[in-house]
């Protein structure tokens, strides 16, 4: 008997597994030990899309914050490409001309 489908029998297919296992890996490695593999590859769809859209909320919420607590404590400002900072400091002759001591 000949299928028309193309799939003889049900299951998932390769692109699909493959973000299943995606998003169990994000989940597993990222919630530091909170989800088993097996939790995450049996929880409903609805829930795991939920979870993984609050992991990705909770690491831009931290990606902002550790980039202002860098912008404050640096008191400089952040190099963009093909711009120079403002009033940056020479660097010190000796540091061109230090040499190693002779054996």
């Amino acid at each position: 008997m000949i299928y028309q489908l193309g799939l003889t029998f049900f299951g998932l297919t390769p692109d699909y597994k493959k973000i299943v296992l995606d998003e169990v890996l994000l989940l597993c490695y990222h919630s530091q030990g909170g989800f088993t593999h097996d939790e995450v590859y049996n929880m409903p769809i609805r829930y795991r899309r939920y979870y993984l859209q609050k992991l990705g909320e909770m690491i831009e919420k931290q990606q902002e914050e550790m980039n202002k607590k860098f912008n404050l404590n640096s008191g400089t400002e952040t190099p963009q490409p093909g711009k120079k900072l403002k009033d940056r400091p020479p660097i010190p002759d000796f540091a061109f001309k230090a040499r190693a001591p002779k054996k």
